[in-house]
Formats: structure tokens, C-alpha cells, sequence
């Protein structure tokens, strides 16, 4: 689609979540002062708050609260008309679900959890399902477009509890299962249900903002995607948006995966990263340093998104102009890498795909928890935890210390170009998905597949066999393992139950597991008092290799990847050194935690190679004589340094490409023709 926000790499929101229980808050907002900072940061698109978590509204709404502190104006409005007249893309923020005013004026529009909550400190929710809450949406919605705006961001749309109110009840039709099961199809239909009606939720109020504005983008805050089950979020959010955007706040390995979970599910280029310029939201003042600060952007950057930063407005309405002198300075560093994105609209190429899916990560661990006794407030600024989730983030940080560059599969993705697939413990999947990954493996691919992968369709439903099984050359028994095992020669740990299977006829069996002599954490019987040391081999086979048509399966049965130390990381990389193509066949003075991302452009005659330094202390310690022989795809003609636009010498020899890099502080990106 056409809108300028697509042109723009480089963006900025200022939090405005202030309450209006004093008069002096709000009393020194200065629409020109605030275009002012934005304008002296150097970004291209701002993102202004319409509304807040409070409800207070910073226009004079009709339908919602005005805060006290805009005395008639409207602030909301003079800001955008400024933004826009300095040339600024202005986008509007809105909040639904977390709305205390919504939830005020509306005691039958109020989300009740299974203790008869409708709140969480000061966060007051309202239920998505309920008929009075989302015409209060609606109609401020309304009010916000009449504004000359060209985009709105819909924060928020999820689920803050599981929700038991009357709307609920009655849009699920029969009563609510008692327990959590995820192998129960009565809990999952449940689970699709919560996430259905978001889904639903969120098509709306975006028809109803395209109605309202013609042109505008819409999106929703889709951060949950990392969450797990609980929030309730779905591939229906991302499809009810222009464009992937959220916040994260999980460091430099989440940010890895999440830029290329965005870039699977946006459905237009370039999705949005953003991150807090504080230590957290929670930190009002406490800055991240600008290197800290640029070397996220520019791993949004090398990952084809368009970084965003987060500010906070202080409580009287001014902000910190120092900041916006250091974000200037930042945005001059990272101009050279943004415009060359904005010039080619790179996007993440890779002959390695990360099959990832918001529906099977669920934590098996709660089954049996009784639905009226589990309560876990959450929101989207945690980092939370499930095997499906965990092992998917082991993996990617396998593939970026062997310097691999992978994208991240969806459902439907496109799978031309790709060789190898990973697909980490994916329960859950459509018999139209496994018959993609069935023919990809016919026709030539390599599949690693892990511990339940296709053990269930989408609706929990299983015939007690993998669908895959013919893939997998394995079939599962119906039993499982305890929480701890070990396999190979190596006796490595496994932390997790591991599906037992039966290797098939032609499946070579390249490990198999050992069991504890003991159960798992017994009281009275055990080998070692402090651990479960390995006991007795077993028949059950931990790894296999199994060919299938023109390609091969790779089965592993524990959960081995989840686990990031390094006995567990290195197992990871022989098994991949075997059976992943290397972009990078050798590499001097490149320390494993360089990420390394390959992008091509629409038209594919261009393609950037990017390395991002990022290190676990800062400032970085530069990396010098860095010596590459790259394996690529594609013949190169001419390798453009990318920070200065300097012509870099290389030799082509035996298919690769060599070339040596002088020094590399936070990274560099080099164009490839």
C-alpha cells in the first residue's frame, strides 16, 4: 500500500500516560516546544498520544475524559497540524482494553477474571467482547480521525486475564472448561475462542478507522507474539494490521528473534521496533547510552524494520532536551545504514527458515490447573517463558553465533530459496501446513524437527501418531519421559519431557536416551542428592535421520535446544555445522556474539550483508582484521561499503567471496551488486 509512514526508517513515540490528579500536570505541555524536540531529534514519523492508559483523552473528546490539563485546547491536534507542517509523518496512539475510563463509566463493560477482578493496581480493564466497550472505542476513534493524521496504533489488544464475564459466556455458548489441558480439544477450543474474539476485535476497529480516514494505516500492538498463549494474541492481529509494531524490553536476543518474527508476519514493509530509550518503562529518567541505543536501532536496521524509540513526557508536560540532542547525534550515525533501506526496501533473505508459531506456545506444565484457581496478571512488557518459545530462542542463538542468517516461517510462508527448515516442538499444526513441509522435504529440503512437532492439527485433535511420521521416519508411542534425560555417548542433559518414539524401517537412530535410575526429583529415592545423574540406556531413540524422497528429516526428540549453556549450544552447532548451508564458510576476528543478517532488494539485483557487534558490555571493543569467504547464492559484481559509500576489494575464488574488513566498531552493512 501507499503511505508516506513506509518510507520512513527512523521513528519516535513520547509516552504520555499522565494522570490528571494534580493541576500542574500537563500545565506546561507547548505543542511547538514538543514539535521542537521531535524535529531536533532528526526522526521522520512521531507517534502522539490521542489517549492514555488512564482514558484521559488530549483533545476535547465528547463521548470520553479531556484531561484537566488541556483548559479547553486541543493539544493532540495542534501537535499533529505542527508535525505535519515541519514535515513530520504524524501517527496517533490509542489504547483499548487498558482503558481506566472505559472501565469507569462502564461497570458492565468491565473484564472480570476468575477472582472477580476487573483491575490490577492501577490499570482498570475492559472486555473486548463487551457491546458498550468497544462502542466507546468506536466513537473516539472517530473523534481521533478527524484529525489530519496518517496513521493510527492501537495498543494493547489482548487479552490482561482470561475473562468470565457475561459477554464472554454468552458469545462462548456452553460453559467454560474446568481445567487447563493443552491436550484436551475442549481447552484448546476454549484458548481458540479467546484468541478468535481479539481477532475479531481487532478487524473491526480497524474497518472502522479505515471508514473513519480512507488511507490511513492502522495497527495493533502485536509484542505479544512472544508471550505465549496467555494474552490470547493470534496471526489474526498481524492480519489485522498494515504493519507489525511493539515494544520489547528483553534484550539483545529477543530483539534477534522479534525483528524476524515481525518481518514474517507484517503485511507491508517495513515492520516497526520499538524500544524504550529508559532501562524500562518503568524508569522514568534512567537512560540507556547511545550505544545502547544505536546498536538497537541498528539491529532493527540489519534485520529490514524501521526502529523506534521511546521517550517520556515528564508529569508538567516538558521534555529533556539534551535527549533530543543525543538522539540527533544517533540518528546522523545511523543515517547512512537508514538510507540505503529507504532507497532499496530491503527485506530478509535467507536459505535457513525458523518455523514459528504463536499457537503452540503453551506451557504443558499447568495442565490439570483448575481454570477457577489460576490467576497471572500480566501484560506485555514481561518476559515470559514456554518450552516452545524457549527452545525457538536456543536455536536462533545457535544460528547467530555460527553467524548463519535465518528468517522466521509463518503459516503460509513462502518456502522457495529456503534449504534447510527448523521447527521447534510445533504441537500444533494444519494438515495444509504439513503437507507444505511434507513436499518441501520431497523435493529436496532438509527438516529439523523437535520433540511434539505435528502431534496435534490446530484444534488439538490427534490420531496419537505425528502427522509427519512419515517424514520423520519415527512414530510416537504414546508416552513420554520424565523431566530429565540425557542421550548420545556424551550423556547430555535435557531438561523437559521428550516424546518416545519407535524408529521406523530405514530411519538411521543416531542417539538414544538415558533415563535416571530414579524418578525425577523423588524425596527418598534417588542416586545423587543434589541431581539426577544418567542411569540405564534405553531403546528409545533421541536423534534420527531419516531420508524422505529427495531430502531427509532430522528428528530430535528431547528438549535439548531450549537450553542455552554451552554443553547444550554446542551440541546445537555440530548438529547444524552437519546439516545447515554456512553464508559465512569461514571467518577470522568475528566473535560469535556478531550478529549476521543477508537482505535482498525487491528486485533482487542488490542484496546488504550486515554485521551488528553487539556485546554483552558497552561501549563495544572494536573487532578488527575481520577476514570473510562468504558461500552466496548469487554472483557479486561490486561490495559497497555502506557507512561512507566506499568501494570494497574482494576476490572470488572456488564460489566464494573474500574480502577483509579493517575494523568494526557497533557494525557495517555492505552492499552487494
Amino acid at each position: 500500500m501507499t503511505n508516506r509512514l513506509f518510507n520512513c526508517y527512523s521513528r519516535l513515540l513520547i509516552d504520555s500516560h499522565i494522570s490528571d490528579q494534580r493541576p500542574e500536570y500537563m500545565s506546561k505541555f507547548s505543542p511547538g516546544e514538543y514539535v521542537r524536540m521531535v524535529k531536533l531529534s532528526g526522526v521522520e514519523c512521531s507517534m502522539v498520544y490521542a489517549s492514555d492508559h488512564n482514558g484521559n483523552c488530549y483533545y476535547p473528546t465528547k463521548v470520553g475524559h479531556p484531561h484537566g490539563g488541556l483548559n479547553g485546547r486541543d493539544l493532540f491536534g495542534e501537535t499533529v497540524a505542527l508535525l505535519r507542517k515541519n514535515g513530520i509523518v504524524p501517527i496517533a496512539y490509542y489504547t483499548v482494553n487498558y482503558n481506566n475510563d472505559c472501565a469507569r463509566r462502564f461497570p458492565a463493560a468491565r473484564l472480570i477474571n476468575n477472582l472477580g477482578e476487573s483491575r490490577n493496581g492501577r490499570y482498570h480493564y475492559a472486555c473486548p467482547n463487551q457491546p458498550q466497550a468497544r462502542a466507546f472505542y468506536r466513537e473516539q476513534i472517530r473523534e481521533i480521525l478527524e484529525h489530519d493524521l496518517d496513521g493510527l496504533f492501537i495498543d494493547m489488544t489482548f487479552w490482561p486475564s482470561i475473562c468470565f464475564c457475561d459477554a464472554c459466556r454468552k458469545k462462548y455458548g456452553r460453559p467454560f472448561p474446568e481445567r487447563i489441558d493443552w491436550s484436551d480439544p475442549e481447552w484448546i477450543s476454549f484458548q481458540r475462542f479467546r484468541e478468535d474474539s481479539l481477532a475479531e476485535f481487532a478487524r473491526e476497529l480497524t474497518a472502522w478507522a479505515k471508514q473513519c480516514r480512507p488511507g490511513i494505516t492502522v495497527t495493533h500492538q502485536f509484542s505479544p507474539v512472544l508471550h505465549g498463549w496467555y494474552l490470547g494474541q493470534s496471526e489474526g492481529i498481524a492480519e489485522a494490521s498494515d504493519y507489525a509494531s511493539g515494544d520489547f524490553y528483553g534484550g539483545k536476543l529477543q530483539q534477534r528473534l522479534a525483528t524476524k518474527v515481525f518481518d514474517a508476519f507484517t503485511r507491508n514493509p517495513p515492520f516497526e521496533f520499538m524500544t524504550s530509550r529508559c532501562v524500562s518503562l518503568r524508569d522514568h529518567t534512567s537512560s540507556k547510552s547511545p550505544e545502547e541505543l544505536f546498536i538497537s536501532a541498528l539491529t532493527t536496521l540489519a534485520n529490514g524494520g524501521a526502529y523506534f524509540f521511546i521517550d517520556a513526557i515528564d508529569p508538567a508536560g516538558t521534555l529533556s532536551e539534551p535527549f533530543y540532542r543525543r538522539l540527533h547525534q544517533l540518528n546522523d550515525r545511523l543515517g547512512p545504514f537508514r538510507n540505503c533501506l529507504e532507497k532499496y526496501r530491503f527485506r530478509l533473505t535467507a536459505q535457513v527458515g525458523l518455523w514459528f508459531s504463536i499457537l503452540c506456545c503453551v506451557d504443558t506444565k499447568i495442565n490439570g490447573t483448575k481454570l477457577a484457581e489460576f490467576s497471572s496478571h500480566s501484560n506485555n512488557m514481561a518476559v515470559r517463558q514456554n518450552a516452545v518459545l524457549d527452545e525457538a530462542l536456543g536455536t536462533a542463538e545457535i544460528l547467530t553465533r555460527m553467524h548463519i542468517p535465518y528468517k522466521v516461517l509463518k503459516n503460509g510462508s513462502d518456502l522457495s530459496g529456503l534449504r534447510v527448515i527448523i521447527i521447534n516442538n510445533a504441537a500444533y499444526l494444519s494438515a495444509e501446513e504439513c503437507e507444505r513441509l511434507r513436499r518441501f522435504v520431497r523435493e529436496g529440503g532438509t527438516l529439523i524437527a523437535t520433540g511434539e512437532t505435528s502431534l496435534r492439527d490446530e484444534a488439538g485433535r490427534t490420531s496419537g501418531n505425528f502427522q509427519l511420521a512419515d517424514v520423520f521416519g519415527v512414530d510416537f508411542t504414546g508416552e513420554y519421559s520424565d523431566h530429565m534425560t540425557y542421550f548420545g555417548d556424551d550423556l547430555i542433559l535435557s531438561a523437559g519431557k521428550a516424546p518416545l518414539v519407535r524408529a521406523g524401517e530405514g530411519t538411521l537412530v543416531r542417539a538414544v536416551l538415558t533415563f535416571p535410575d530414579f524418578p525425577y526429583h523423588d524425596p527418598d529415592r534417588y542416586a545423587s542428592i543434589h541431581s539426577d545423574p544418567p542411569g540405564y540406556r534405553t531403546d528409545h531413540p533421541a536423534l534420527t535421520v531419516h531420508p524422505y524422497g529427495a531430502g531427509k528429516c532430522v528428528f530430535l526428540a528431547p528438549p535439548v535446544l531450549l537450553l542455552r549453556q554451552y554443553t547444550q549450544q554446542e551440541f546445537g552447532k555440530r548438529l547444524f555445522g552437519e546439516f545447515l548451508p554456512g553464508t559465512v564458510a569461514d571467518a577470522r576476528n568475528l566473535p560469535e556474539s556478531a550478529e549476521v543478517t543477508l537482505l535482498a532488494s525487491r528486485d533482487d539485483s542488490r542484496h546488504l550483508f550486515c554485521i551488528v557487534n553487539a556485546q554483552a558490555e558497552l561501549p563495544v571493543i572494536p573487532l578488527r582484521d575481520v577476514s570473510l569467504r562468504l558461500a552466496l547464492p548469487f554472483p557479486v559484481r561490486k561490495i559497497t561499503r555502506v557507512a561512507d559509500n566506499s568501494e570494497v576489494g574482494f576476490v572470488c575464488e572456488n564460489g566464494l567471496v573474500r574480502f577483509t574488513i579493517p575494523e568494526i566498531h557497533a557494525g557495517e552493512f555492505y552492499l552487494l551488486e
